[in-house]
């Protein structure tokens, strides 16, 4: 078995045994699932009759240490697949039964097996040497989930605790912090609490968008919109749900229909709601004859699509069963491959500049499960490799095994936010295939029929979840041409209310977006309220204001207060 060589994933991959192991110290009987190091941490799965909580946390974590005190080495053995069944089945370990079965089919097969004290589990590893190379005040177990084995809703459901762990003790502090400062800003939180939308039990996932969360939106599709058009780009909108037949053409059907929305509607008829424009942006292709100074055909929309995201995975606008996606499919000849990846770049580049994003991008190659053949993909990967390396040298991208499309390979947006974490956010992904399911064909300069290839590209990605990390990376405080309200006008009392319009009315005209504070409230329960909502701009206005004809101005940037001339805050503005 390959033992994988780093520190960290070794002490949290350690850790992760250590925590099932003073599992079955304190509760006896508990079942061992799975227990992988992950990213900032670690986390094993258990089937216990103990519903835990984290009131246990405090005495796990002290069984932790007691076993890490005891500096117990990590023993590596191997065994056959009937010795390793036989070995977990007198342990009564039927989850890893039920693994070393699935492995069952190469009977030639080693698994390996650690020990650590009295505690022994099937893992391929790495791990530390010994207990004693395990931070003691490095580590903290976080939360509990509940979870499938397998991930699948038929089999039984296991608890997962979650840990996290780092090389020192400062580490695990600034995470922490990084944490809190993370939940301030949770989306989930900020969104209702500013307005923008919620979300309703009648409606799993699928989020309700309020007429300030419509104004962001809409915001960003205009731009979108307008800057795609000076591009080449032509918008189209298709239907929301297709016969089965569509799908079964695009090979959606057959590699992506249980994450499908389905309406059976009888005598043999099944539709699909739509999970992603593909499919239809090649019927518009065949709807009429092509030439190849039609391409390349750039076929843009924002439909709406949905995707039967199971309960579990939901995590409010990051993952939702309904979103928009600033969607393309570019048609282009082969020798237009490398110029049109090259434009989408520039495309990638200017529009996270508006948001002072930074992001790098990820290739990710041939699935398991594909369609076509690997002659075809090799070419595929061997082209976008080229041409990322020629756009953005080889330190701007890396490299993702086995994370393609079923269709082809792709190239991922990773955008970094404020915090420093990272979010997968548009791709651009080169199919050789789907034109071929659907025939496609264009005439070349020598009158001859020639398949097209397709780039599926999105920049933003799904606009809910764009929108949803834009409130985290802002913390509700977007950019003033983003903001739903950009200036809230507070008049200090309800005569100058009058004042108030006609300064709102000057500001609406010159296509600011402006709402007037009418409340009978103190100003400063006013100015609260402006700063709770993250209003860029409060103009508060009184009997001075109204006889100098000005308006003083308060900046979400600073507190002080500024009085000046109407016409010079717009130029301002402007």
């Amino acid at each position: 078995m390959k033992q994988i060589n780093n520190n960290l994933y070794n002490i949290r991959h350690s850790l992760a045994h250590i925590l099932a192991s003073a599992v079955q110290n304190l509760f006896p009987g508990a079942r061992l699932g799975t227990g992988p190091a992950i990213e900032n941490g670690f986390y094993y799965d258990l089937d216990s009759k103990h519903r835990f909580s984290e009131q246990d946390f405090k005495k796990i974590e002290a069984e932790m240490r007691n076993l890490i005190k005891q500096n117990l080495k990590f023993e590596y053995q191997e065994l056959n697949i009937t010795d390793a069944k036989k070995f977990f089945k007198q342990k009564n370990e039927t989850y890893k039964v039920k693994l070393i079965e699935k492995f069952a089919k190469d009977s030639n097969k080693k698994l390996s097996i650690y020990k650590t004290g009295n505690f022994i589990d099937l893992c391929e590893g790495g791990h530390v040497k010994n207990t004693k190379e395990l931070p003691q005040d490095a580590f903290k177990l976080t939360r509990i989930a509940g979870t499938y084995w397998q991930g699948n809703e038929n089999n039984p459901q296991l608890q997962r605790i979650y840990g996290l762990a780092f090389e020192t003790k400062n580490e695990l502090k600034k995470y922490q912090k990084n944490l809190e400062e993370a939940r301030a800003r949770d989306h989930k939180i900020l969104g209702p609490k500013l307005d923008l939308f919620f979300f309703h039990e009648t409606a799993p996932g699928i989020p309700y968008f309020l007429p300030k969360g419509v104004i962001i939106i809409n915001t960003l599709i205009n731009f979108w919109r307008k800057e795609h058009q000076k591009k080449g780009y032509q918008e189209i909108s298709s239907p929301l749900i297709n016969k089965k037949e569509l799908w079964e053409k695009s090979g959606h059907w057959k590699h992506y229909k249980n994450d499908m929305f389905l309406a059976d509607m009888g005598e043999n008829e099944i539709y699909g709601v739509k999970p992603m424009n593909c499919p239809n942006s090649m019927i518009v292709f065949e709807s009429k004859l092509r030439s190849y100074r039609d391409l390349p055909l750039r076929l843009s929309d924002t439909d709406i699509l949905h995707r039967y995201e199971r309960s579990g995975t939901l995590n409010g606008l990051l993952r939702a069963r309904s979103f928009r996606q600033d969607d393309s499919h570019n048609f282009v000849t082969e020798d237009q491959i490398e110029k049109e990846y090259e434009n989408i770049f520039e495309i990638a580049k200017e529009f996270y500049a508006k948001f002072n994003l930074k992001f790098k991008y990820r290739l990710s190659t041939r699935p398991d499960k594909f369609m076509g053949d690997k002659a075809t993909w090799d070419k595929a990967e061997s082209s976008l490799k080229h041409i990322l390396i020629k756009s953005v040298g080889k330190n701007g991208f890396y490299i993702e095994q086995g994370d393609g499309a079923f269709y082809g390979p792709k190239v991922d947006i990773i955008m970094k936010d404020s915090l420093n974490r990272e979010w997968q956010m548009g791709t651009i992904q080169l199919d050789f295939q789907i034109p071929k399911n659907f025939d496609l064909k264009y005439t070349d300069k020598n009158g001859k029929q020639k398949t097209p290839i397709v780039i599926h590209r999105v920049i933003y990605g799904s606009l809910e979840r764009f929108i949803g990390i834009l409130i985290e990376h802002f913390a509700g405080a977007f950019p003033f041409w983003l903001a739903p309200v950009q200036i809230q006008i507070l008049p200090i009392s309800e005569k100058f209310n009058r004042y108030a319009e006609k300064i709102m009315n000057k500001l609406q005209e010159k296509n600011f977006r402006v709402e007037i504070n009418k409340n009978q409230e103190t100003l400063g329960k006013k100015i609260r309220q402006g700063e709770i909502q993250k209003i860029p701009y409060l103009i508060i206005v009184g009997e001075k204001e109204q006889k100098n004809k000005t308006i003083n101005i308060r900046s979400r940037e600073n507190n002080y207060q500024k009085e000046m001339r109407l016409n010079d805050f717009s130029k301002t503005l402007k």
